[in-house]
Protein backbone atom coordinates (compact mmCIF):
# COMPACT_ATOMS: atom_id res chain seq x y z
CA UNK A 1 0.00 0.00 0.00
CA UNK A 2 1.67 3.64 -1.18
CA UNK A 3 1.15 5.83 1.68
CA UNK A 4 -0.08 9.23 -0.16
CA UNK A 5 2.32 12.19 -0.13
CA UNK A 6 1.57 15.02 2.39
CA UNK A 7 0.41 18.13 1.31
CA UNK A 8 3.47 20.66 1.77
CA UNK A 9 4.22 24.28 2.56
CA UNK A 10 7.60 25.27 1.41
CA UNK A 11 9.52 27.45 3.72
CA UNK A 12 11.58 28.93 1.27
CA UNK A 13 14.58 28.80 3.14
CA UNK A 14 17.60 28.05 1.50
CA UNK A 15 18.44 24.21 2.01
CA UNK A 16 15.40 23.34 4.79
CA UNK A 17 13.63 22.05 2.77
CA UNK A 18 15.74 19.96 1.51
CA UNK A 19 16.56 18.56 4.44
CA UNK A 20 12.69 18.04 5.31
CA UNK A 21 12.36 16.15 1.64
CA UNK A 22 10.13 18.78 0.57
CA UNK A 23 9.41 21.40 3.08
CA UNK A 24 6.86 20.67 6.34
CA UNK A 25 4.15 19.09 5.60
CA UNK A 26 1.06 21.70 6.20
CA UNK A 27 -0.67 22.80 9.31
CA UNK A 28 2.15 21.48 11.18
CA UNK A 29 2.91 23.39 14.70
CA UNK A 30 6.64 22.93 14.67
CA UNK A 31 9.31 24.11 17.68
CA UNK A 32 12.51 25.29 16.85
CA UNK A 33 14.57 25.07 19.77
CA UNK A 34 18.05 26.94 20.24
CA UNK A 35 20.34 28.69 22.30
CA UNK A 36 20.73 33.06 22.23
CA UNK A 37 22.65 33.59 18.53
CA UNK A 38 21.80 30.46 16.83
CA UNK A 39 19.44 32.36 14.59
CA UNK A 40 16.14 31.43 15.56
CA UNK A 41 14.59 35.03 14.75
CA UNK A 42 16.16 35.18 11.39
CA UNK A 43 14.84 31.46 10.68
CA UNK A 44 11.50 32.52 11.85
CA UNK A 45 11.65 36.06 9.33
CA UNK A 46 12.87 34.21 6.53
CA UNK A 47 9.88 31.72 6.66
CA UNK A 48 7.52 34.51 6.67
CA UNK A 49 9.19 36.30 4.16
CA UNK A 50 9.86 34.02 1.52
CA UNK A 51 6.12 32.33 2.03
CA UNK A 52 4.69 35.97 0.96
CA UNK A 53 7.03 36.95 -1.36
CA UNK A 54 7.11 33.31 -3.35
CA UNK A 55 4.26 31.64 -2.45
CA UNK A 56 1.92 34.48 -1.67
CA UNK A 57 0.97 32.95 1.55
CA UNK A 58 0.20 35.68 4.36
CA UNK A 59 1.88 35.48 7.44
CA UNK A 60 1.64 36.38 11.11
CA UNK A 61 4.06 37.29 13.29
CA UNK A 62 3.79 36.89 17.55
CA UNK A 63 5.87 38.33 19.57
CA UNK A 64 6.04 38.06 22.85
CA UNK A 65 9.08 39.87 23.38
CA UNK A 66 10.22 42.46 21.19
CA UNK A 67 8.31 45.65 19.43
CA UNK A 68 7.27 45.65 15.99
CA UNK A 69 10.00 48.13 15.69
CA UNK A 70 12.51 45.94 16.79
CA UNK A 71 11.70 43.17 14.23
CA UNK A 72 11.27 45.01 11.00
CA UNK A 73 14.27 46.43 12.46
CA UNK A 74 16.31 43.55 12.39
CA UNK A 75 14.70 41.94 8.89
CA UNK A 76 15.56 44.81 7.15
CA UNK A 77 19.42 43.95 7.96
CA UNK A 78 19.03 41.24 5.45
CA UNK A 79 16.94 43.09 2.93
CA UNK A 80 13.64 41.96 3.54
CA UNK A 81 10.70 44.94 3.20
CA UNK A 82 8.70 43.73 5.91
CA UNK A 83 7.00 47.32 5.86
CA UNK A 84 6.20 46.72 2.15
CA UNK A 85 4.49 43.10 2.99
CA UNK A 86 2.82 45.34 6.31
CA UNK A 87 1.14 47.31 3.11
CA UNK A 88 0.24 44.88 0.95
CA UNK A 89 -1.37 42.84 4.05
CA UNK A 90 1.02 39.71 3.34
CA UNK A 91 2.21 39.94 6.87
CA UNK A 92 1.40 41.05 10.21
CA UNK A 93 3.42 41.85 13.32
CA UNK A 94 1.39 42.10 16.52
CA UNK A 95 3.96 42.39 19.93
CA UNK A 96 1.06 40.42 22.81
CA UNK A 97 2.03 41.71 26.15
CA UNK A 98 -1.08 40.15 28.11
CA UNK A 99 -0.39 37.17 29.80
CA UNK A 100 -3.37 35.24 29.37
CA UNK A 101 -3.25 32.45 27.23
CA UNK A 102 -7.37 32.64 26.14
CA UNK A 103 -6.83 36.00 24.63
CA UNK A 104 -3.50 35.32 23.37
CA UNK A 105 -5.43 32.07 21.50
CA UNK A 106 -8.01 35.03 20.11
CA UNK A 107 -5.87 37.43 18.93
CA UNK A 108 -3.72 34.84 17.12
CA UNK A 109 -7.34 33.63 15.45
CA UNK A 110 -8.24 37.12 15.13
CA UNK A 111 -4.83 37.90 12.95
CA UNK A 112 -4.75 35.16 11.10
CA UNK A 113 -8.60 35.66 10.21
CA UNK A 114 -7.89 38.89 8.92
CA UNK A 115 -4.71 38.70 6.92
CA UNK A 116 -6.16 34.88 5.25
CA UNK A 117 -2.88 33.99 6.60
CA UNK A 118 -1.36 30.46 5.90
CA UNK A 119 2.01 30.79 8.54
CA UNK A 120 1.99 31.68 11.76
CA UNK A 121 5.05 32.34 14.16
CA UNK A 122 5.09 32.76 17.69
CA UNK A 123 8.36 34.24 18.96
CA UNK A 124 9.69 33.35 22.08
CA UNK A 125 7.30 30.65 23.06
CA UNK A 126 9.58 30.05 26.16
CA UNK A 127 7.31 32.95 27.36
CA UNK A 128 4.41 30.33 27.68
CA UNK A 129 5.94 29.67 31.07
CA UNK A 130 4.38 32.74 32.59
CA UNK A 131 0.70 31.84 31.43
CA UNK A 132 0.35 28.54 33.37
CA UNK A 133 1.40 27.13 37.14
CA UNK A 134 0.89 23.62 36.08
CA UNK A 135 2.23 21.65 33.26
CA UNK A 136 -0.58 19.66 32.84
CA UNK A 137 -2.93 23.05 31.88
CA UNK A 138 0.25 24.11 29.86
CA UNK A 139 -0.13 21.00 27.65
CA UNK A 140 -3.51 20.97 27.24
CA UNK A 141 -4.37 24.51 26.14
CA UNK A 142 -1.42 24.19 23.81
CA UNK A 143 -2.48 21.53 22.00
CA UNK A 144 -5.72 23.37 21.89
CA UNK A 145 -3.69 26.18 19.93
CA UNK A 146 -2.32 23.55 17.69
CA UNK A 147 -5.75 21.83 16.74
CA UNK A 148 -7.42 25.61 16.18
CA UNK A 149 -4.38 26.31 13.65
CA UNK A 150 -4.67 22.91 12.00
CA UNK A 151 -8.74 23.40 11.88
CA UNK A 152 -7.73 26.80 10.32
CA UNK A 153 -5.22 25.76 8.21
CA UNK A 154 -2.26 27.19 9.17
CA UNK A 155 1.71 25.90 9.67
CA UNK A 156 3.06 27.43 12.84
CA UNK A 157 6.32 27.63 14.24
CA UNK A 158 6.97 28.31 18.10
CA UNK A 159 10.73 29.36 19.13
CA UNK A 160 12.16 28.03 22.04
CA UNK A 161 15.10 29.12 23.73
CA UNK A 162 17.35 26.84 25.46
CA UNK A 163 20.10 27.28 27.44
CA UNK A 164 23.99 26.85 26.54
CA UNK A 165 24.62 23.76 28.46
CA UNK A 166 21.14 22.29 28.80
CA UNK A 167 17.49 21.93 26.83
CA UNK A 168 14.64 23.25 28.57
CA UNK A 169 11.19 21.84 27.73
CA UNK A 170 8.31 24.01 26.78
CA UNK A 171 6.16 21.63 29.11
CA UNK A 172 6.81 18.78 27.09
CA UNK A 173 5.50 20.78 24.26
CA UNK A 174 8.31 19.23 21.88
CA UNK A 175 7.93 15.56 23.21
CA UNK A 176 3.93 15.61 23.33
CA UNK A 177 2.14 18.64 21.42
CA UNK A 178 4.10 19.65 18.23
CA UNK A 179 3.92 18.16 14.97
CA UNK A 180 8.01 18.66 14.19
CA UNK A 181 11.17 19.93 16.49
CA UNK A 182 14.24 21.95 14.69
CA UNK A 183 17.03 22.05 16.67
CA UNK A 184 19.47 25.25 16.35
CA UNK A 185 23.17 24.36 17.47
CA UNK A 186 25.76 27.34 18.08
CA UNK A 187 28.76 24.96 19.69
CA UNK A 188 32.03 26.54 20.57
CA UNK A 189 34.80 24.35 18.43
CA UNK A 190 38.36 25.28 19.74
CA UNK A 191 38.42 29.08 18.38
CA UNK A 192 35.53 29.40 16.90
CA UNK A 193 31.46 29.10 17.13
CA UNK A 194 29.54 26.72 14.52
CA UNK A 195 25.99 26.85 13.78
CA UNK A 196 24.22 24.13 12.72
CA UNK A 197 20.59 22.90 12.40
CA UNK A 198 19.32 19.02 13.45
CA UNK A 199 15.51 17.66 12.77
CA UNK A 200 14.77 15.92 15.57
CA UNK A 201 11.37 14.96 14.51
CA UNK A 202 8.55 15.68 11.70
CA UNK A 203 5.20 14.21 11.66
CA UNK A 204 4.29 13.33 8.08
CA UNK A 205 7.72 13.31 6.59
CA UNK A 206 10.95 11.74 5.91
CA UNK A 207 13.72 13.53 7.38
CA UNK A 208 17.31 13.94 7.24
CA UNK A 209 18.86 12.14 10.11
CA UNK A 210 22.24 14.50 9.91
CA UNK A 211 22.98 17.51 11.56
CA UNK A 212 23.70 20.21 8.63
CA UNK A 213 25.91 23.44 8.24
CA UNK A 214 24.50 26.81 8.78
CA UNK A 215 25.51 30.18 7.64
CA UNK A 216 23.76 33.35 8.58
CA UNK A 217 24.72 35.72 5.06
CA UNK A 218 23.74 39.30 4.36
CA UNK A 219 20.59 37.59 2.70
CA UNK A 220 19.60 35.57 5.73
CA UNK A 221 20.02 31.82 6.90
CA UNK A 222 21.61 29.26 3.95
CA UNK A 223 21.26 25.70 5.01
CA UNK A 224 24.18 23.62 3.63
CA UNK A 225 22.03 20.74 3.11
CA UNK A 226 24.20 18.58 1.05
CA UNK A 227 26.90 18.85 3.78
CA UNK A 228 27.28 17.05 7.17
CA UNK A 229 28.40 19.08 10.20
CA UNK A 230 32.06 17.29 10.97
CA UNK A 231 32.45 17.22 7.19
CA UNK A 232 32.35 21.27 7.16
CA UNK A 233 34.77 21.92 10.41
CA UNK A 234 37.22 19.65 9.24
Amino acid sequence: MTVPEPARTLTGVPGLDEILYGGIPRNNLVVISGDPGSGKTCLCLEFLYYGAVKYNEPGVYISLEESEEEIVGFAELFGWDIRAMMKNRLISIVTVELYDFDKLKNTIEDEISRLHAKRLVIDPGVVFRLYFDRELDARKRILSLGRMLKRIGCTAIITNEISLDKTTSLFGLEEYVADGVLLLYHTKLEDRFIRSIGVLKMRGTKISERLHPIRITKDGIKILANQELFEEVK
